[in-house]
């Protein structure tokens, strides 16, 4: 009985020996199958597995993950021994960017009629308020020795006289003709002498005649009413004798005496605008300027001469610049330019452009390019986008947006511009356009 449970003892032992040798086997092999599983190329394709099954299909700040893993285009290898081109091919040179025009949504487009802004614009470097130390009026230049009309009862007993154009230019005048018994004054400017005046009418005109008076009333200058010809030849008695006037329903006031008043036809000086009555404020009455030609002529070729003495000066600004003026100059310029795109002979913007110089030259290139009998251009308003002022010259940054009517298609269309223009004080006191300089 001893000798068998020894047996099965050490049979037992023999079973659980065996059972451990093959237990620490299979972990061996175990082992080692991990040892292989786990090189990086494995360990690699673990990794991509998990990151694709963590981020597939959800989406992130600043990014999105695909659904589907892309191919991954590997670079092909060079073969060995042979050299590869590795030369990179430059961007080719990018194309200019094309004139953009777009269609435009503005109203119809209807050419600009000659209105106030168009002689106001074409008249203002004629005109000037003039002030003495008892009155202030308005006159305008007459002839190319510097001479300017104006109403004797503004002139008359003045110690001294000053003038100022549109552009804020001031200048000393001296009366050089004045009659005792017509409203008539006609004082010269130096500095004035050599500039062309405007055109005079040398008939008598009938009835119905639309006309436009400009002056400085009550100091504003450039100041620009519309009428008609009501009446011709009408005369009466004040302190001056009036006879032969034009009656006229283009309001004047104090300050408007001796303005010009313009045919609105011609564009020609037909009278001096010279008194309202009490009992009829609304209507006005110009001296016919060809009944006084030639008394002013006569003025003009002999004039008084004055003592050293005599004559009083008035401190007066040297040529400058004001942002202002320098704006109204611009905007002025541009309320002609459609009249020139619409109707070549309608040239008054050529007036702002300096004579001789890159700006007139530039100016009609500029009108020309825009210009062609399939466009027709409505009204042009630009926006100042900067005004810089120097010692001697000043700039002036706009865009405008140009909007016409393409005949061809019907459409309206529009193109924006942005210019700079320098601008210079001419040697009459007038602002003048010297460059211009678009943007490309």
């Amino acid at each position: 009985m001893n000798n068998r449970l020894a047996n099965r003892k050490q049979e037992t032992a023999k079973k659980r020996l065996l059972i451990a040798v093959l237990t620490l086997a299979v972990l061996m092999l175990a082992g080692i199958g991990s040892y292989f599983l786990l090189q990086p190329e494995t360990e690699s394709a673990i990794s991509a597995e998990v990151k694709k099954d963590s981020f597939a299909g959800k989406t992130y700040a600043g990014f999105k993950v695909a659904e589907k893993e892309l191919p991954v285009e590997e670079t092909p290898k060079p073969e060995e021994g042979k050299v590869e081109d590795v030369r990179v091919e430059a961007p080719p040179e990018p194309e200019p960017a094309p004139e953009v025009i777009v269609e435009s949504s503005s109203t119809p487009v209807e050419a600009p009629e000659k209105d106030l802004s168009t002689m106001i614009a074409n008249a203002k470097t004629q005109v000037y308020t003039i002030y003495t130390d008892l009155e202030q009026g308005s006159g305008f230049l007459y002839n190319e020795l510097g001479d300017v009309v104006t109403n004797a009862h503004v002139v008359k007993d003045a110690s001294y006289i000053t003038l100022k154009n549109s552009d804020g230019q001031e200048f000393n005048g001296q009366v050089i003709g004045i009659s005792d018994t017509e409203d008539l004054a006609l004082v010269r400017v130096a500095e004035l002498a050599g500039k062309k005046p405007m055109a005079m009418e040398t008939e008598a005109l009938e009835a119905g005649r639309k006309v436009v008076a400009i002056g400085s009333p009550l100091d504003q200058s450039n100041t620009a009413t519309e009428g008609e010809v009501t009446a011709v030849d009408k005369s009466f008695s004040a302190d001056y004798e009036y006879t032969g006037l034009y009656e006229m329903t283009a309001a004047i006031q104090k300050g408007s005496s001796g303005g010009p008043l313009i045919d609105a036809e011609t564009e020609r000086i037909i009278g001096i605008n010279s008194i309202i009555l009490e009992d009829k404020p609304g209507i006005g009455y110009a001296i016919p300027i060809h009944s006084v030609t030639e008394q002013l002529n006569a003025w003009a070729a002999d004039p008084i001469v004055y003592e050293e003495e005599e004559i009083v000066l008035q401190d007066v600004k040297d040529a400058f610049f004001d942002e202002q003026l320098l704006t109204s100059f611009i905007e002025s310029y541009y309320e002609l330019i459609p009249y020139a795109l619409n109707e070549p002979a309608e040239n008054y913007y050529q007036q702002y452009l300096l004579p001789g110089s890159k700006a007139e030259a530039a100016g009609k290139a500029m009108v020309e390019s825009y210009r062609t009998e399939e466009r027709t251009f409505n009204a042009l308003k630009p926006v100042i986008d900067a005004v810089e002022i120097g010692d001697k010259e000043a700039k002036v940054t706009t865009t405008a947006e140009l909007v016409y009517k393409d005949k061809a298609s019907g459409k309206t269309l529009s193109e924006m511009n942005t210019t700079e223009y320098t601008i210079v004080i001419d040697e009459y006191g007038d602002y003048q356009v010297k460059a211009i300089k678009e943007s490309e």
